[in-house]
């Protein structure tokens, strides 16, 4: 037993990453050059000791349940050593920017004489992986050095970035076991075929195209989209899209990176939605609404509209019959709304009963007529309890010089007259 013990050691120092052997009572068996070297702590010092005296921080109850698990199943487990749960504290000798001081690791915790109750423990400094696993939250424009280091750590890769690789036909080619985990495909499920046929969300389509666009120009995409799980589930994606060229500059294959920014993308809505009607609320309008100010090609011919409508005696309504229904009487209006909006238009609730609609790409008798289609649809509404419900509305567009100010002004008037001329009308003013 000395003489296999003494071989699988030189064999443990011979490795490029650390090795030790501890029983389930954390007495430390051996200890290879790899973890000397960076931790500072010769074999002598530690082997027949046990692991606490060393590193008392370590969460050893957590730790001996991972050990019981390995020797009960007899095969490898996985340890997580992440920021809040590290194992052995390795300070990092490599020359660095990064704010990594330690390294980060990867353990892995095996069988290694379940007789004697000990386990081997194999473990790889991922630091560099980790740092680019950060960058890419932050820095997509880095896609360069996220790719050398997908050379280096293969395995590492393959289970934890979702990454997609398509012909220049953009046709799958290859994916990662994230990926594939992640959307709930099998790899040959997606082989072959147009990631757009499997997943993408089809309301999106102007996104798509925008996208399409840039890589037909043979340059790298990066931006967010709602795709579809295999379950129907929606999530949404921060994406990157970068091409591969030839000698001859022509596109060979190209390679897609994704990242789940799903909580992230709800807490955004959460904070633009008005929590009632489910619409954009003001501040989201107000966004908007000075993006397009901004845009330099509108015409007389071809401007953009802004209208404002407000439900026809409201407050009759919440007076006689309570603001529960008055909400119901908002969120059919909204839901009325949306149903009649063209795809173009940005609808909001203002506040109260009133609601804003931006109109793009209009003139005045455009944006007069599509406003009273709209008014229209209100009037076919029938609530239970109210009854049919009407509404009036204000219409303005776009002219030189205008403000968002000046815009709700004047669309505000048209709205105060419709409302003194009979209303359930549209006035433009």
């Amino acid at each position: 037993m000395t003489g296999t013990l003494e071989h699988c050691n030189i064999v443990f120092d011979s490795l490029e990453n650390g090795a030790l052997v501890v029983d389930e009572e954390c007495t430390v068996w051996s200890w290879n050059k790899w973890l000397e070297i960076n931790t500072g702590i010769a074999s002598e010092a530690i082997i027949g000791s046990n692991l606490k005296e060393f590193y008392p921080e370590l969460d050893y109850k957590g730790f001996q349940r991972k050990i019981r698990t390995t020797l009960r199943l007899t095969t490898p487990t996985f340890y997580d050593a992440s920021l809040s749960n590290r194992f052995i504290t390795i300070p990092r000798n490599k020359v660095t920017t990064s704010l990594l001081t330690n390294m980060q690791l990867q353990v892995t915790i095996s069988p290694y004489i379940p007789s004697l109750k000990r386990v081997m423990i194999s473990i790889h400094d991922i630091s560099d992986l980790h740092e680019l696993k950060m960058t890419l939250q932050h820095r997509m424009a880095e896609i360069a050095n996220l790719n050398s280091v997908l050379k280096q750590d293969k395995q590492i890769i393959d289970t934890n970035l979702m990454i997609v690789k398509t012909d220049c036909g953009c046709l799958v080619t290859d994916v990662t076991k994230a990926f594939s985990c992640f959307f709930g495909f099998e790899k040959e499920e997606l082989t072959g075929n147009s990631l757009s046929n499997l997943f993408v969300a089809n309301k999106h389509e102007a996104e798509f195209l925008q996208m399409k666009e840039v890589l037909n120009k043979k340059e790298r995409w990066s931006g967010e989209m709602e795709v579809l799980k295999k379950n129907g589930e929606n999530v949404w994606m921060d994406a990157v899209i970068s091409p591969h060229l030839d000698e001859k500059n022509e596109v060979i294959s190209y390679t897609a990176i994704y990242h789940d920014i799903t909580d992230k993308k709800r807490i955004e809505l959460l904070s633009i939605t008005d929590p009632l009607t489910k619409l954009y609320n003001r501040q989201k309008f107000n966004e908007v609404c000075e993006q397009m100010l901004m845009r330099q090609h509108w015409t007389q011919e071809s401007t953009f509209g802004l209208l404002i409508a407000d439900v026809d005696h409201f407050k009759n309504v919440n007076d006689t019959y309570g603001h529960q229904v008055g909400d119901t009487v908002l969120i059919a209006m909204a839901d009325t709304l949306t149903d009649a909006i063209r795809t173009s238009d940005i609808l909001a609730r203002w506040g109260g009963e009133e609601f804003v609609i931006l109109l793009p790409d209009v003139d005045m008798e455009k944006a007069t007529l599509v406003a009273d289609k709209y008014r229209q649809a209100i009037e076919q509404l029938n609530i239970p309890e109210v009854g049919s419900i009407t509404a009036s509305f204000g219409v303005t567009v776009f002219s030189k010089g205008d403000t968002q100010e000046t815009m709700m002004h004047r669309a505000d008037v048209g709205l105060y007259r419709a409302k003194k001329n009979g209303r359930n009308r549209v006035e433009f003013n």
